[in-house]
């Protein structure tokens, strides 16, 4: 079972998923987020199955469970619009990789991936377990998954916000821990 530690989060996956820790492959740190622009990046990218039955997942983890710095009020309040532009930049970089990765294993997947018909984008967002503040206000899971549903929606109509409680009955191809 392939396992990717994203921050404190270890994701589990099924041993029918091709997986890859899309924000450390090598064309994305040296070639596409080298632009000047510098391109975002989801933290996963994962394909279950073989094209052109697969489902490619772009998955981003987020874990506010302990904080030891205060996130910037823009990343919190901006959540959606971050992982939104993460998942349009991630898809651009894969089609690039596809053709121009120097790494087989990297433009492989990044073909597996952009050959999936189904595409899932996926916010694995542990929130912080403390005493509600303006950071995270009550109800601040929902908004947020409110925000991607609109922000992603030419990627996925239906986007994922889940947690370590809630994955497995996500029908998703891995666990959280």
């Amino acid at each position: 079972m392939p396992t990717l530690q994203v921050d404190s989060l270890a994701f589990n996956f099924n041993p029918t998923v091709t997986t890859g820790r899309y924000d450390q492959w090598q064309h994305y740190n040296a070639v596409w987020n080298a632009h000047p622009a510098s391109q975002k990046a989801m933290d996963v990218v994962a394909v279950d199955g073989t094209p052109p039955g697969s489902t490619a997942w772009l998955i981003e983890g987020k874990d506010f469970r302990v904080i030891t710095t205060p996130p910037k009020p823009s990343n919190i309040g901006g959540l959606a619009q971050i992982v939104s532009d993460k998942a349009a930049d991630t898809l651009a970089g894969l089609a690039d990789a596809q053709h121009h990765a120097a790494v087989p294993a990297e433009r492989q997947l990044a073909t597996h991936a952009l050959a999936s018909p189904v595409r899932r984008v996926v916010l694995h967002l542990e929130p912080h377990t403390g005493p509600h503040s303006t950071l995270f206000p009550v109800g601040f899971v929902a908004s947020v998954l409110q925000q991607l549903r609109i922000l992603v929606r030419s990627i996925d109509a239906n986007p994922l916000v889940l947690n370590i409680a809630n994955t497995p009955q996500a029908g998703v191809p891995w666990t959280v821990t």
